[in-house]
């Protein structure tokens, strides 16, 4: 478990690490591109419908950007506003105006539609789930009637597996550079068949064991 924690950590930290740097070192516009190309990359390979609804998702998850805070001038009642109230505004201002923000606008709006396209094969994807965990669930009652020990260190590794699989599913969502159309569907599905695996090798109670013996 320690192991797995140690994963975790740093793989949240790196992901943070990535989604603060990037828009850093990007222009707005090559997000901007990349979302055109693959809308016409996702209408190539799953129909101009599956790719028109996934821009729409992502426009509607989008519509809200990131904004810095604003001073407000003191509401209704007519309060001049302060000096440090303006000197917030126009920082509040240049903030809104500046590459950056624009850049995590544009970051957000692409992991949106690749995020948002991806879900529009949520069905298979739910089937394709729900047979892992059925699987994981059968081999693990058949090690159990066999007496079959299982194995701790497969059962960590496909935790820890099935967690970086989806921490590159995220990465690959911000990426600003070209994504096969397959990669985040395979992507998800090797997290599943992780998944079973780790369902299958889960560690036992030893309580049987010593009955047993």
């Amino acid at each position: 478990m320690t192991f797995i924690r140690a994963v975790t950590i740093a793989s949240l930290v790196s992901l943070l690490l990535l989604v603060l740097y990037l828009p850093a070192v990007t222009p707005p516009s090559t997000f901007f591109d990349r979302i055109r190309a693959e809308h016409g990359q996702q209408g190539a390979a799953w129909g101009p419908a599956h790719a028109q609804q996934a821009l729409e998702r992502a426009l509607s998850i989008a519509e809200r950007p990131v904004a810095a805070p604003m001073i407000g001038a003191g509401g209704g009642q007519g309060r001049v506003m302060t000096v440090a109230g303006r000197q917030l505004n126009t920082v509040g201002r240049r903030l809104i105006d500046s590459d950056y923000l624009r850049s995590v606008n544009a970051l957000l709006l692409l992991a949106a539609f690749r995020l948002a396209a991806l879900a529009q094969l949520a069905p298979g994807f739910l089937l394709l789930a729900c047979a892992c965990i059925a699987d994981g669930l059968v081999r693990r009652r058949v090690k159990g009637l066999e007496f079959s020990r299982h194995h701790p260190d497969v059962w960590t590794a496909s935790v820890c597996a099935a967690w970086l699989t989806v921490c590159t599913v995220v990465i690959t969502a911000v990426l600003p550079a070209a994504v096969p159309v397959a990669l985040l569907p395979l992507l998800i599905g090797l997290a599943c068949v992780c998944t079973a695996i780790a369902i299958a090798n889960y560690p036992a109670s030893t309580g049987r064991g010593h009955i047993l013996a």
